[in-house]
């Protein structure tokens, strides 16, 4: 059951259309949200509170980081308001430390079920919100993390795609994966994307597919063997042939790489893709 989501934001546009799909979310689960900006300070120091409040010291550094907190505080309290989320509770944090950090922390802490991080992709790497920073969450997270480009005022989620090399244990994942699902009643499509590379004959990977639908006990799914040359622009190629709403896949946390398909992947998706990705990290 998810109880607590959390979109990190830095204010932008990006971070917006996160926020948005996160209230769709959270209004389909009957969970909360926690809104958070940390400031990024090279000479954090801990006499500083969450709320940017002075303990200690009153040193140039820290006068210069209290005015920018509460400048910060303007911008939260006009960031919580941009949205309508009425029935969903939302609560927001500011802190000075560094990003990725504390976003890991207080998944930890407050024992976050999904994280909804926006993300301009490949382009524009002087903000926070992405290129790297964004890959990084999505490769430490110990949660799913529902990363979104685009704008999504009705995000609802009827075709997803979940990619995969089907050969490896994904059972944490795969029951992650169901409950999102079932979350929107949406149609699950299993894909596996046949390369020059790594060919296998469709008899067998159909089997393979079906199998792990039965092992998993999925409903409402389809099975699909695509032909592509490199299983990025696979995975695209299907997701944009069926309109997908959503494309899921598991991460290996450790290096970044994609536990199910070869090459950072799920990286590259966030990346290229208009389409909203939910990753997982395999331990």
């Amino acid at each position: 059951m998810m109880k607590r989501i959390l979109v990190p934001t830095d204010f932008s546009e990006e971070a917006h259309h996160a926020y948005e799909v996160a209230v769709s979310v959270a209004r389909k689960a009957g969970t909360g949200i926690k809104l958070l900006h940390v400031v990024e300070s090279v000479s954090y120091s801990p006499s500083f509170s969450a709320t940017g409040d002075v303990l200690t010291g009153n040193n140039m550094q820290q006068v210069y980081v209290l005015q920018l907190m509460e400048a910060m505080k303007v911008q939260m309290n006009k960031f919580l308001k941009s949205v309508d989320h009425e029935g969903v509770p939302v609560v927001q944090e500011l802190d000075v430390d560094r990003p990725i950090s504390k976003i890991k922390r207080t998944i930890k802490e407050d024992n976050v079920d999904l994280v909804v991080m926006g993300s301009k992709g490949s382009s524009g790497l002087d903000e926070f919100l992405i290129g790297s920073n964004t890959e990084k969450v999505v490769r430490t997270a110990e949660c799913p993390v529902l990363t979104v480009k685009h704008r999504h005022p009705d995000f609802n989620v009827r075709e997803v795609v979940l990619a995969s090399d089907f050969k490896r244990e994904v059972g944490h994942a795969m029951e992650r994966f169901k409950s999102f699902q079932a979350l929107f009643g949406a149609r699950l499509h299993l894909v596996y994307i046949n390369t020059p590379g790594a060919f296998e004959s469709s008899g067998n990977l159909f089997s393979k597919l079906e199998d792990t639908a039965k092992k998993y006990n999925l409903q409402n799914y389809s099975v699909n063997i695509y032909n592509d040359v490199i299983e990025e622009d696979g995975i695209l190629h299907f997701a944009n042939d069926i309109r997908a709403d959503l494309i899921m896949m598991a991460t290996h946390g450790r290096t970044g790489l994609s536990h199910l398909l070869s090459g950072s992947i799920a990286e590259d998706l966030v990346n290229h893709t208009s389409i909203p990705v939910l990753t997982f990290q395999l331990k």
